[in-house]
């Protein structure tokens, strides 16, 4: 399977086919067992933090091994993420609503330093 865009309700299902595959292995696709799939897609995004410390911003772009094992850990964090979702019975159409939502809301924003920092919000 090859295309030039995915779509989410794609990831899902994929993320759903490769867990019926899997399934007498796998913890149970319960909102429960989530934990350990958020613990993972931290472990990837640690992955791709750990190439882009070593590698540097350069090496990714113009390094065609890099660039393509970046994108390798970068797709499993999207795994993961489309896991998740999965395991929460969301659909693919409402995350495309709720992130159409939210970037309309940070097109909107002012990202002026501490205007919307941590320490604002206590």
């Amino acid at each position: 399977m090859s295309r030039e865009n995915i779509t989410i309700e794609e990831m899902m299902e994929l993320s759903d086919e490769l867990f019926e595959k899997h399934k007498d292995e796998w913890r149970a696709k319960t909102p429960d067992s989530n934990i350990y799939w958020l613990a993972w897609l931290v472990g990837e995004i640690g992955e791709v933090i750990d190439i882009i410390k070593k590698q540097g911003p350069e090496k990714i772009m113009k390094d065609e091994k890099i660039r393509q094992k970046t994108l390798e850990e970068i797709t499993d964090c999207y795994m993961y993420l489309a896991d998740i979702l999965n395991r929460y019975q969301f659909k693919g159409e409402e995350f495309s609503k709720a992130y159409f939502d939210k970037m309309k809301h940070n097109l909107k924003r002012d990202y002026k330093r501490g205007k919307y920092g941590a320490a604002d919000r206590i």
